[in-house]
């Protein structure tokens, strides 16, 4: 599914327009996006939780060359999946 997918069907949903979805999707990411950066967890009722990790520096292979490269450490974004959301997939 799409954005505009997504966008529309909660539209129809709601019985909102779709520029007002539109707004609160622009608007959703960007809360995420601030609450992870704090350092704060995300948990989104019936779909799952968002949190930041820190993956530390290590070295890899590089699969074409066979060399070691040093690949720097970040942070990254993980997703827990709710339970209702795995049981309902399943």
């Amino acid at each position: 599914m799409t954005k505009n997918e997504l966008i529309a069907a909660i539209a129809e949903e709601t019985n909102k327009s779709k520029a007002d979805v539109g707004a609160i999707l622009t608007s959703l990411a960007a809360v995420v996006s601030k609450t992870l950066n704090e350092g704060h967890d995300v948990t989104l009722g019936g779909i799952g939780k968002l949190s930041a990790a820190k993956r530390d520096a290590r070295q890899a292979r590089n699969p074409s060359t066979g060399a070691m490269i040093e690949v720097p450490a970040k942070t990254v974004v993980k997703f827990k999946v709710a339970k209702d959301l795995a049981d309902t997939v399943a």
